[in-house]
């Protein structure tokens, strides 16, 4: 039991606020038992058996003292009288220190509980602060949750009335205690709910202002709305995927607690499209609930849609559910639902005026990067438009410059999906990135390389490229782009891709990589630090691509000739394996990265690594 409990904002659902209330008015004499039949059920038809052999997890005072505190806090919340007053703190306190021999976290919880209702610890709210410790316990400590909070809330009832045994009760928590299919700290992937557009020429002038809508309500929402169906997201809004699940589900219950949602900020084109200038997690999360749509219509195979759909669903509810139901459980809700509406702010002018109010709003809040604010303004550069068509493929978006081509490079950068399990590494790495638009916008500029092509060249051009890095070269990318701690080096990336179009472009240059290409590589891998150390002197991965360009040249060039004094001369910051010791932490490093690469199969004819398993023998295409 060495985790802490952090006093956070805990999303509190619906049901869970009915529970507390319950136990109030249970203990007013005005609430009886509703779920008896559903626990009978549980504790006579399924046969829930946990045996463990006891195992001191153990606990300090520390501990003991900062659990009691959070206990007495959550009893400030749910006292009617006396809140956060003792009882019987001696043996409250002790509680925590007799229940050290379990199995798990979770037995130690679910013990803890019980005993809880043996102590009448707090002069009042006993029952309800006992209810949200569990809850807070179970999510923080076990990474589970309560599947049905009011049939836990009914079996303390019944325990204590000894309607049913201390086992009987167990059995009851057991069954309903779930364990997370994911942490609720993982990203949701919302960037397919609104599609982007580009804003036509004759098209960037804002309509009227006048009889403008002030707000719109959750079930305008619902796909096929007239207002859901007018929404779109301009080329250069951020992409929506950097809310998590956590966050969502906060969203959602702040709109269904009737707390405050910031407005979200609108601008209407002539066609009346309505662009999402500002606000585009908040609105897409709520479209997320109200349509049942976490990531089912993405083509990434991770988009954990199902795990986090039977987790909203079990800890909110489904929209549809709650709007069609007939229970009185849900009566706030639906009324919630049919009378609250979300404000709308809305932004004047043409669409340049849209561009520098989105960089306006999004500086006072998150940082804008210098890539984001490139994009924004270039947005109507090829190098921009590609790289969103390209990124788009993965998040949903349809646009009209997406084609068969831009899937292709999609798929060549980021399929199959990285996956240190299945040994899958792709070439730029993990799509779930922060702004991994970033990446793709870098390399498509690397690879324009100042040409300025139009779209449909400069697709060709990167595809072209893709398919002689992977498909001549058959470069391993778990080599050239993958360390130590299996993250993906965009150094390395970014720096490859400039050293490939100096290959492809030069024949001679071309020649000597194939037929040094063993040698180069293992060198690469003895000096796996040197790209980085290249990295950090230029302080920014997109403004060394040129050096770490030139380390590959001048290593290319002292491999063929045997003599590296050249390349030690150049870059003479960096280490040549003249020091004679290593750090421990250097050594597990190294000794990491050796385990790491040592399954990575070699060319038949070269010798150079390949991509694939050991159980692969092959050549490279280069080498035939």
């Amino acid at each position: 039991m060495d985790k802490k409990i952090i006093i956070t904002n805990r999303a509190i659902s619906p049901l869970e606020k009915i529970a507390y209330k319950n136990l109030r008015d249970y203990d007013g004499g005005e609430y009886q038992v509703k779920h008896s039949v559903e626990i009978s059920k549980i504790v006579f038809e399924n046969n829930i058996v946990h045996n463990y052999t006891p195992v001191e997890l153990g606990i300090t005072q520390e501990q003991i003292d900062e659990y009691v505190l959070h206990a007495q806090i959550i009893n400030i919340k749910h006292s009617d009288f006396k809140p956060g007053i003792f009882a019987e703190r001696n043996s409250y306190e002790s509680s925590f220190a007799k229940k050290v021999y379990f199995d798990s976290e979770l037995e130690f919880i679910v013990n803890l509980f019980i005993s809880h209702h043996n102590i009448h610890a707090f002069e009042d709210g006993n029952k309800r602060t006992a209810l949200n410790l569990f809850i807070d316990f179970i999510d923080k400590l076990a990474n589970m949750y309560i599947y049905n909070i009011l049939i836990v809330q009914d079996a303390q009832i019944l325990y204590l009335e000894k309607k049913i045994t201390e086992d009987q009760f167990k059995k009851i928590l057991y069954f309903e205690v779930r364990k997370k299919m994911f942490k609720t700290n993982i990203k949701c992937n919302l960037e397919h709910l609104i599609p982007r557009s580009n804003v036509e020429d004759n098209n960037n002038s804002s309509i009227s202002q006048s009889d403008r809508r002030s707000s719109f309500n959750l079930t305008e929402l619902e796909k096929g709305q007239f207002f859901y169906e007018q929404l779109r997201k301009p080329i250069f809004q951020r992409d929506t995927n950097q809310w998590t699940v956590e966050r969502l589900e906060k969203l959602i219950l702040t709109f269904l607690d009737d707390g405050l949602i910031p407005a979200i900020i609108l601008w209407e084109d002539l066609d009346g499209s309505i662009y999402v200038i500002d606000g585009a997690h908040r609105i897409s999360s709520l479209i997320a609930w109200v349509n049942s749509d976490y990531g089912k219509e993405n083509e990434l195979n991770d988009s954990n849609h199902t795990a986090i759909e039977e987790y909203i669903n079990n800890k909110i509810g489904s929209y549809e559910e709650i709007k069609r139901s007939r229970d009185e459980k849900y009566k706030a809700e639906k009324q919630i639902i049919a009378k609250r509406s979300i404000a709308v702010q809305w932004v004047t002018g043409d669409y340049s005026k849209v561009k520098e109010s989105f960089i306006r709003i999004n500086e006072q809040g998150v940082v804008i990067t210098e890539d984001e604010k490139e994009l924004i303004e270039n947005d109507q550069l090829p190098t921009s438009i590609l790289s969103r068509a390209i990124l788009g493929h993965g998040l949903g978006q349809i646009s009209n410059s997406q084609n068969e081509k831009t899937k292709e490079i999609f798929n060549r950068f980021f399929k199959p999906f990285l996956s240190y399990e299945l040994n899958n590494y792709p070439l730029a790495g993990s799509i779930n990135e922060d702004f991994v638009i970033s990446k793709i916008y870098n390399v498509v500029k690397i690879i324009d390389n100042g040409e300025k092509l139009d779209v449909l060249s400069l697709t060709d051009k990167v595809l072209g490229l893709l398919k002689y890095v992977q498909d001549y070269l058959n470069i391993s990318q778990k080599i050239y782009f993958y360390g130590a701690t299996k993250k993906h080096k965009t150094n390395s990336f970014y720096g490859f891709i400039r050293f490939s179009l100096l290959l492809n472009e030069d024949e001679n240059l071309n020649r000597l990589f194939i037929e040094n290409r063993k040698i180069f590589e293992e060198y690469l891998v003895e000096n796996e630090g040197h790209i980085q150390v290249i990295a950090r002197k230029k302080r920014q991965a997109k403004r060394a691509y040129e050096e770490i360009a030139k380390y590959y040249q001048y290593l290319l060039l002292a491999c063929t000739s045997n003599n590296f004094e050249e390349i030690e001369s150049e870059f003479s910051y960096l280490d040549f394996g003249k020091r004679k010791y290593l750090t421990k932490k250097e050594q597990n490093i190294r000794e990491n990265y050796e385990e790491f690469i040592s399954v990575v199969p070699r060319c038949l004819e070269c010798q150079g690594f390949i991509d694939g398993d050991l159980t692969t023998e092959k050549k490279h295409n280069c080498c035939d």
